[in-house]
């Protein structure tokens, strides 16, 4: 499968890795693409564009506040669009419209799954580094989509994926965001997610 990843930082790099380490095609969008970003990753990198176009799937990886402005240079068409965004400004603001919802309002073909965005980095792409259960969420309108990206997800280690619905959901996942920094605060570090008891 080809995936083009949105994004260089910590949560682009580490999804791109493990994509590409599972025998996908990967291209990695950056806002300035050169040999030493390819370099330390390892993988093609481009500009969002040019991996957009690349990826059958695209993987945004993007801060939420400026991605809107950075997905209208790319061609997304009606693909499967996994959207990890949150805005930095969740931490200590309340959120007015979701990020996942104002994507899926601009680029109403895209087939967008939120998915991943309340874990760290590492935990996205290793869940079994817990040694324990735990949870991770997607949502979005397209049945179909959620289920294959479940399918990527179980690809990853991922056990226990909960499907929380339609766009309506993408509030209550992004707002996450303000209890996931609390508890790395209390924890010293990333290496914790929530599981859901049932």
């Amino acid at each position: 499968m080809k995936f083009g990843v949105l994004g260089t930082g910590m949560v682009g790099s580490a999804v791109a890795k493990k994509l590409a380490k599972l025998g996908h095609d990967v291209q990695v969008g950056s806002r300035s693409p050169d040999a030493a970003k390819a370099k330390a990753l390892g993988l093609t990198v481009v500009t969002y564009a040019e991996a957009a176009r690349h990826g059958e799937w695209v993987v945004n990886a993007l801060p939420g506040e400026p991605a809107i402005g950075y997905l209208e240079q790319c061609e997304l068409g009606d693909k499967i669009f996994i959207d990890i965004s949150n805005y930095y400004s969740a931490v200590d603001q309340p959120i007015e419209t979701p990020i996942g919802e104002l994507i899926q309002r601009a680029f109403p073909r895209i087939r967008l799954v939120k998915a991943l965005n309340s874990v760290s980095a590492h935990l996205m792409v290793d869940p079994d580094h817990l040694g324990k259960p735990h949870t991770v969420f997607v949502a979005g309108n397209d049945a179909p989509a959620k289920a294959e990206v479940s399918e990527l997800l179980r690809s990853f280690g991922w056990i226990d994926i909960m499907d929380l619905g339609d766009v309506s959901a993408f509030r209550a996942m992004e707002q996450l965001i303000p209890l996931w920094m609390a508890l790395e605060r209390v924890t010293g570090g990333p290496a914790f997610n929530l599981e859901v008891a049932r």
